[in-house]
């Protein structure tokens, strides 16, 4: 099953230049493969996908990646993750002001990410 963060609203007086997700494959023995897609929502458009990968993650190893999104009202983050052992998989979002501080009300943890049926094309 694919999970998402659901719409993020990205608006007030500390809009996210930018989103930071955390990918760690806590597991010793095997790797995870893991899908994204990353969306947004501005004036011009109601859901536009602005980013989209698939990155293998070693056993016992984290990725870090960052994710320029300012200027948009809302994003979301969807993910899928495969492996021998998915859900050792665990993952995070923080969107970042433009200074790379961390926005608290603009984080989701893993066990806050929702399931969903799959991933939107």
């Amino acid at each position: 099953m694919a999970l998402t963060t659901g719409i993020i609203t990205n608006t007030g007086t500390t809009p996210a230049s930018n989103i930071v997700i955390n990918i760690d494959n806590d597991n010793l023995s095997f790797s995870s493969s893991v899908v994204y897609h990353i969306y947004v929502w501005n004036s011009l458009v109601s859901k536009s996908l602005v980013y989209a990968n698939t990155l293998i993650i070693n056993a016992n190893t984290s990725q870090i990646l960052n994710f320029n999104i300012a200027g948009n009202s809302a994003y979301e983050v969807q993910f899928l993750v495969n492996g021998t052992v998915p859900t050792d998989t665990v993952i995070t979002v923080f969107g970042t002001d433009s200074s790379g501080n961390v926005i608290h009300h603009q984080r989701v943890l893993q066990q806050e990410l929702t399931t969903i049926a799959q991933l939107n094309p």
